[in-house]
């Protein structure tokens, strides 16, 4: 069976060396289509299992919605993982597996046959990509854990795509809300942070990271990222990245909210300094936007959006793009001098950028 992979792969390279790099295809130009059969991820299916047994089904469970996506970068060919969130083949992965990348291919478990894949949509801010392979059917898939009950030595389980053999790797959640980096998806050559990630002590290379961290009820608690060590790994949440997903199999694209205003993150170390609180500073306000209705003016300080504190591991950016909608309405706290306010505003949307 593996050398059966290994031919396929060789195959592959061949395809996309002669036809995609022909094409000239790169990810800031991909076509955002969109979907043409919605479907729902089943978000909590509330499987119980006992922690005995259960790492090892969880993988047997796994290992079959898991796949490979093969990516070319003149003149070499690199593969990562995704897995299926929809029967039709619609695949969650990470920013960081097809950034770059002239052409996309997926490998599926058992299938012998290379699938051309195309990108519908990602956002750079929370990492998740989703791409689609076309013609397929009755494919098995992976629901979203409960993001609320996630904590810290919890035990998961990553699990990479097929080529060479899947790759099964148990261990734990060591940390959470960490701040971690990845390759900037358009901007290549630069990188870009995410908030909120998981640590784990589980070693990430590069043909798992995009794959999914499973509980042991074999639902998805985040997508893996590449380690920058031999001895830890991290992960988008599910917190954060299960609201993009669900955006871009409905509908096909990333819709993100804003407050109309461009900010900069003011550090606990840096609010010492300059005698102002933690947050985020205002720096410039759209005209016509939600914060100049709301009256907010460059350098105040924004400190919560409803009964969410911004902090390191919750900075403005990400919250609005993960926890709030365009067209709700929050509550908005904020310091201009030594005055604490607050403010109704109602959240704008707009596809996020990079």
């Amino acid at each position: 069976m593996r050398s059966a992979w290994r031919s396929v792969l060789a195959i592959v390279a061949g395809l996309l060396v002669t036809i995609l790099v022909a094409a000239g295809v790169t990810l800031a130009i991909l076509r955002i289509e969109s979907r043409t059969n919605p479907q729902q991820v089943n978000l909590q299916p509330g499987v119980t299992l006992t922690q005995d047994s259960a790492i090892v089904q969880a993988a047997a469970k796994g290992r079959p919605a898991v796949v490979s996506v093969v990516t070319q970068h003149q003149p070499s060919i690199v593969r990562g993982s995704g897995y299926l969130a929809t029967t039709d083949g619609y695949i969650v992965t990470s920013i960081n597996v097809i950034a770059g990348a002239n052409g996309l291919t997926v490998l599926v478990p058992g299938d012998p046959a290379p699938h051309a894949a195309r990108l519908v949509d990602y956002d750079c801010q929370t990492g998740v990509a989703v791409i689609k392979i076309d013609k397929v059917s009755g494919l098995p898939t992976l629901a979203f854990a409960d993001p609320t009950v996630l904590v810290q030595g919890q035990v998961i389980v990553a699990v990479g795509g097929p080529v060479d053999g899947s790759a099964v790797t148990p261990g734990y959640v060591s940390a959470m809300h960490r701040v971690t980096s990845a390759k900037d998806p358009v901007n290549l050559g630069r990188m870009i942070q995410f908030s909120d990630t998981i640590q784990t002590n589980l070693p990430i290379d590069d043909g798992t990271s995009g794959g999914p961290l499973l509980n042991v009820s074999s639902q998805v608690v985040g997508i893996a990222m590449v380690s920058s060590t031999e001895l830890v790994g991290f992960g988008l949440n599910v917190a954060d990245i299960q609201d993009d997903v669900q955006q871009i199999l409905t509908s096909g694209q990333v819709v993100v909210a804003s407050i109309g205003a461009t900010t900069s993150d003011v550090t606990p170390e840096n609010a010492a300094i300059g005698g102002i609180p933690a947050g985020a500073q205002v720096s410039a306000v759209e005209r016509g936007g939600p914060a100049a209705a709301a009256g907010l003016q460059t350098g105040d300080v924004i400190t919560q959006l409803d009964d969410v504190r911004i902090d390191a591991a919750h900075p403005l950016s990400l919250l609005v793009r993960s926890r709030f909608h365009a067209n709700q309405r929050v509550t908005v706290t904020y310091t201009r001098g030594h005055t604490s306010t607050q403010a109704e505003l109602t959240l704008s949307g707009q596809h996020p950028t990079c």
